[in-house]
């Protein structure tokens, strides 16, 4: 194996580096979504934005190799987020393979200047993980859709201008065969918008509530019937590469600074915790490697991403779940003045609650592991079904 870079490769590295140095936001700066706009546009003008996007689409056309190397760097100096990340991976490239030349004009070039924030609406209450069972319903009125039913878990609804949403236009053969995609103005009349308190304090998450909302029949993001066809698509963009490698390191580094703090560096059981989360984090780091150079070979199995999906939001857990273990009764106090490290680990603990749901649940991924990777029958007492 060789894990050597060429001489172009190291080059670009470098340039990203020298970038990110001059330019990454400080930690917690990014407080205002003007300022959250602000450090997209920056991204995007310096060609480190939508890389995988063709450049006719706005994208920086980047070679696969100089994609992973400018995910890693973002990585490694806790690059923030852009706001319209859901877009980039998802809407942007359904729109592009999907949509008519009219929606790839109207609707692209605002989702990389940030003008345009998406969400995108899968989950509903009454559905779990099964994806196809979606209710909300939309009916054809002449050149509109009247669209009714409740959406729950939609990351950003409260800030986003746009809805990616999976709606039933027909009840007629399997529950997947009837499923479309809208692309809603998010003001439109007959939107309600709920924001969920999370267990960590934030709400990031939202219910939305659709009541006789009239979409244009032009919004319809490929053909009737294709829905669910348009979001497997979608949903293949989020993978799991060698960035993801990069703040395991990150987590245990901060572990170890806090079994340090704690005095518990001597502790022959935190000692083998810290190993064995070494070990796993090396795991990571190599299958990352190998399913990048699957990609670069041209031999990508697609439902990979499920086992990483997997192995990753688990191992995050694990890291918070350890932390926690060393702090022993500080591990109560998040707010409070002496909380250890402001209260940083209890935080995590709780936001990392989400990771083995978001994205789709861990069950679903064991399920697409097992069927579509190990070639075991599918059980026919669940109702489960995979996003794939």
């Amino acid at each position: 194996m060789d894990f050597s870079y060429t001489a172009d490769e190291e080059a670009f590295r470098a340039r990203v580096r020298a970038w990110l140095l001059a330019n990454v936001p400080a930690p917690g700066s990014l407080t205002t979504l003007d300022a959250m706009r602000a450090w997209q546009r920056k991204l995007h003008v310096a060609g480190f934005l939508a890389v995988a996007w063709p450049k006719e689409y706005g994208g920086a056309g980047l070679a696969e190799m100089q994609q992973a190397i400018l995910n890693e760097e973002l990585a490694r100096v806790r690059a923030p987020q852009v706001v319209n990340a859901m877009a980039i991976w998802w809407v942007g490239p359904a729109i592009m393979r999907y949509g008519t030349d009219a929606q790839k004009k109207r609707f692209i070039p605002p989702i990389l200047s940030a003008e345009e924030i998406w969400a995108t609406g899968y989950s509903e209450p009454t559905s779990g993980s099964d994806m196809a069972a979606a209710k909300m319903r939309a009916v054809r009125d002449g050149d509109v859709y009247v669209v009714n039913g409740q959406k729950i878990w939609t990351t950003l609804a409260h800030i986003s201008d746009w809805y990616f949403v999976l709606v039933r236009t027909s009840t007629d053969g399997p529950k997947w065969a009837g499923l479309s995609l809208l692309l809603v103005d998010m003001k439109s009349p007959g939107i309600e918008i709920r924001p969920i308190r999370q267990i960590d304090g934030g709400s990031d998450f939202n219910e939305v509530f659709m009541t006789d909302v009239r979409v244009p029949v032009t919004n319809l993001l490929g053909k009737e019937g294709q829905g669910w066809e348009v979001v497997s698509s979608a949903l293949v963009n989020e993978r799991t590469g060698i960035a993801g490698s990069v703040r395991f390191d990150q987590a245990l580094d901060w572990l170890s600074t806090t079994v340090r703090g704690r005095g518990k560096a001597s502790d022959p059981r935190v000692r083998q915790r810290l190993a064995e989360l070494a070990t796993k984090a090396a795991i990571v780091r190599y299958s990352g490697l190998r399913t990048l150079t699957d990609s670069l070979r041209g031999r990508m199995n697609p439902h990979l991403s499920a086992a990483m999906k997997l192995t990753t939001t688990q191992l995050t857990q694990e890291f918070s779940e350890a932390a926690m273990e060393v702090l022993g009764p500080w591990a109560t106090l998040m707010e409070d003045a002496h909380a250890p490290w402001n209260g940083r680990w209890p935080r995590q603990w709780l936001y990392d609650r989400s990771m083995t749901i978001a994205g789709g649940t861990s069950e679903v991924q064991r399920n697409i592991v097992a069927q579509r990777i190990l070639g075991l029958p599918r059980d026919r007492g669940s109702n489960t079904v995979g996003k794939g």
